[in-house]
């Protein structure tokens, strides 16, 4: 299932590139690491919310990375700067889907509550 869709993704990040060779990947990438956070919780997410803006934000710090690892985007260092700090894209992007997604557990995580019953009392 992914929880977002190239369309979504062009728009907020007005990318250019191929949405099936590389958008997609990027999107599955990110859908596979929302399901990773899940899972321990034994939550899957839905196609809307908390879950889709994660998978964007995800999607959008995969983009950014790509460009740093093609060349496409560098990092501050030495006397080098850019006018993104990519480095501080990828992680206030990374950082936002995790609060959305700890939202999302806290909101759908039922709380269960033992009860023993003791006969004879």
């Amino acid at each position: 299932m992914t929880y977002c869709s190239t369309t979504e993704l062009v728009a907020l990040s007005g990318s250019t590139l191929d949405a099936t060779t590389i958008l997609t990947p990027i999107i599955e990438a990110a859908d596979r690491e929302i399901d990773a956070y899940l899972s321990p919780q034994n939550l899957s997410g839905a196609a809307s919310g908390a879950c889709k803006q994660a998978s964007l934000k995800l999607s959008m710090a995969g983009l950014l990375e790509r460009g740093l690892h093609t060349g496409d985007y560098q990092a501050t260092s030495g006397d080098f700067t850019s006018s993104v700090d990519v480095v501080r894209a990828i992680k206030a992007n990374r950082e936002a889907a995790y609060v959305l997604l700890d939202q999302y557990i806290k909101a759908n995580k039922s709380e269960s509550i033992h009860v023993r019953r003791v006969d004879g009392i």
